[in-house]
């Protein structure tokens, strides 16, 4: 499987042998009070990791476990996978996803891993255009997300939030990145 790196991250592909981990990130009150799906049980987490491998299954990308390239602690999730949005105008997009436990908080390695994402769905999987969902009143997320370029779209409301809706095309991305077309 690839494996990607940055500065301070390595992210691999989730295995079935991450249930522990995810659990660390999916079963935290506090990292899942602001994510779409809420904060899970052992059991559902278990689930998300099976929903997680069985993308990569199918569509050959998805989450990705994210590590502390310096002593190899895990850290969260970031990837890009395709799923019906509710509010989106098309039925299947492909959605940058990023999530830390708060050890990963505050030092910049969200939008450090979601860069290397957003690289890796431009260049290797030569997308036109990735999408990213975030709920308005998470000024984090989308802090990060206009910093990496993403234009907002509009809002639309979900499970009793309003959803932000952005975007960030690959023709931009490279204008802004400095480099040529995937072809």
């Amino acid at each position: 499987m690839k494996e990607l790196y940055s500065e301070r991250l390595y992210l691999r592909p989730f295995r079935g042998s991450d249930q522990e981990d995810l659990f660390r990130l999916y079963g935290n009150a506090e990292v899942m009070a602001i994510r779409k799906i809420g904060t899970q049980s052992r059991t559902g987490s278990d689930r998300q990791l099976e929903i997680i491998l069985d993308h990569w299954h199918r569509r050959g990308f998805g989450l990705w476990a994210v590590f502390d390239r310096k002593n190899g602690d895990f850290l969260g999730e970031c990837g890009l996978r395709e799923e019906n949005m509710k509010g989106a105008e098309a039925s299947r997009e492909v959605e940058l996803s990023y999530g830390l436990i708060p050890a990963g908080w505050g030092r910049g390695l969200a939008t450090e891993a979601a860069d290397l994402m957003i690289c890796w769905g431009f260049e290797e999987l030569g997308l036109p255009a990735i999408q990213a969902f975030a709920r308005s009143d998470n000024a984090a997320s989308l802090h990060i997300l206009r910093k990496l370029g993403f234009i907002y779209e509009s809002d639309f409301p979900e499970d009793g939030y309003r959803i932000s809706r952005t975007c960030l095309k690959q023709v931009d991305w490279l204008k802004t990145a400095g480099k040529v077309p995937v072809r």
